[in-house]
């Protein structure tokens, strides 16, 4: 991959980083502030408690996310990035304008999925 592309995509992924940090700060604070008790009733308190767990789950997908965002990155630093980490052939640019964090290629992903090895 060429220079100009390369700091295209490290330009977004810096971008991906910096959403996702913001995002994640809230949906923690959010989390945070839904646990807090006020006296509820007991299926008041269920709901709420509920309603934690699902934003906690969404922060832990917002987590897991950052860290591609951050292994994409390095990459990009140790000039691998755009690589496929299974069969070390060129992901295609298309993919990574769609997923800009992409370890694998199309082949590769839906191969790894099939056999329920990675589900992001």
């Amino acid at each position: 991959m060429d220079k100009e592309k390369l700091a295209y995509f490290k330009e977004k992924l810096l971008k991906m980083r910096s959403e996702l940090i913001d995002k994640l700060q809230k949906k923690y604070a959010e989390a945070i502030d839904i646990g807090k008790g006020d006296g509820l009733d007991s299926a008041d308190e269920a709901y709420k408690i509920y309603n934690r767990n699902l934003m906690l789950g969404r922060v832990e997908t917002d987590a897991l996310k950052l860290r591609l965002v951050e292994d994409a990155l390095k990459r990009i630093e140790n000039g691998t990035y755009g690589i496929c980490i299974s069969c070390e052939e060129e992901i295609e640019e298309k993919r990574l304008e769609y997923v800009p964090f992409a370890r694998y290629c199309t082949e590769c992903k839906t191969e790894l999925e099939k056999k329920g090895l990675i589900r992001m």
